[in-house]
């Protein structure tokens, strides 16, 4: 992979690095990522994307990784050696109207060995109906393979980049008629039986086996780590405790609370009203079990067609933060020139599974 990281505060060299590409025979599209600490204002950055004619499709994400090291600020490139046909969504547009932008950008988007990659508003509260509306459509074929961006401040902001600038509350895609190879998985392991959501609300959990939900996870937790949760820790005990929606025959996807409010639950991301979770944990060597699994997981999809050194990585900035100064053998395992983004969110397909919106996960992409 000829991907290349700039140091921040040198536009100069940014736009003279999308003018290389823009003349070199081999890029067909770039992938361009800014990490969210001393970004470049869309003032500065949207003229020169604009001026690229190739496809360009990103984000701006709490963290980078380049030759296997976390960037927290910069930009990273990746030229790419296929062509994407990329589509911009505004995700405040009702849910409805994404079948029909697809149908009318993503009509000839339909080969049975393709890939999509997706970049998204992690805060967006239609990122749901918007991955749902793209696997309506796309149906199980393709390889899906994205991350949510933004800023662990979770403030709103431009964090999606396109070649017309950067966007608020707003999805890009890009499809190629490339496969990717794929593997995800995160290594965190349940400490409970399955417990029922008997009320939820988007990313909110009221209850759970009719009682208030957070009543059953802090009783479960507190007994398996000894530790109480008071009224400024919760955070640092729940990042050890994730949940995880029981899927058959296909990796647990993972949710990331964050905050308690009244009782309730508050989730990186939706849990359905109904589902099933199990309370998980982890440590160090299950983590790192999880990653060397994800590198498995793809490498063993690799066909003849696709480059064993271009391996893109993309990990939840959670992983990170648990791992803290750890993470860097997480990386190791996955490779030393390992490339990447450290995101909100992950987006993955399992097999020929629904397409997720995972937490806390790793997911490896060859191509």
């Amino acid at each position: 992979m000829r991907a290349s990281y700039l140091e921040p505060n040198d536009i100069k060299q940014l736009d003279n690095s999308l003018i290389q590409l823009a003349l070199d025979s081999d890029t067909r599209s770039v992938l361009l990522f800014m990490a969210d600490e001393e970004q470049y204002l869309e003032k500065s950055l949207s003229p020169i994307l604009k001026r690229v004619k190739k496809p360009i499709i990103g984000g701006v994400f709490p963290e980078l990784i380049f030759m296997g090291e976390r960037k927290t600020k910069g930009v990273l490139i990746v030229p790419l050696p296929f062509e994407l046909n990329s589509q911009l969504f505004d995700l405040s547009d009702p849910p409805e109207e994404f079948q029909d932008q697809l149908e009318l950008a993503q009509k000839d988007s339909l080969d049975i060995s393709s890939s999509l990659f997706i970049f998204m508003d992690a805060l967006s509260s239609n990122k749901e109906s918007f991955i749902e509306s793209l696997f309506n459509f796309f149906g199980i074929n393709p390889t899906y393979f994205g991350g949510g961006a933004g800023s662990l401040k979770f403030e709103p902001f431009p964090c999606i980049i396109t070649n017309t600038g950067m966007h608020t509350n707003a999805a890009v895609i890009g499809w190629t008629n490339k496969k990717i190879a794929l593997g995800a998985a995160h290594g965190w392991q349940p400490i409970s039986s399955p417990l029922k959501v008997t009320k939820a609300n988007k990313n909110q959990i009221v209850s759970i086996n009719w009682n208030p939900a957070f009543d059953i996870y802090r009783e479960i937790v507190e007994s398996h780590s000894g530790m109480k949760f008071k009224t400024d820790n919760f955070f640092h005990i729940a990042k050890s405790y994730p949940l995880g929606i029981t899927r058959l025959d296909a990796e647990m996807v993972v949710r990331d609370p964050f905050k308690i409010t009244d009782n309730t639950i508050h989730l990186i991301d939706a849990i359905n009203e109904g589902e099933f979770l199990m309370i998980l944990h982890g440590n160090m060597d299950s983590l790192l079990a999880g990653a060397s699994r994800a590198k498995e997981i793809a490498f063993s999809k690799l066909d003849d067609n696709m480059n064993k050194n271009s391996v893109f990585c993309i990990d939840c900035i959670s992983r990170a933060l648990y791992m803290q100064n750890d993470f860097k053998k997480e990386l190791a395992i996955v490779g030393d020139s390992i490339t990447g983004i450290l995101t909100i969110g992950e987006i993955a397909n399992s097999e020929e599974s629904f397409l997720e919106i995972y937490n806390k996960t790793i997911v490896i992409g060859v191509w």
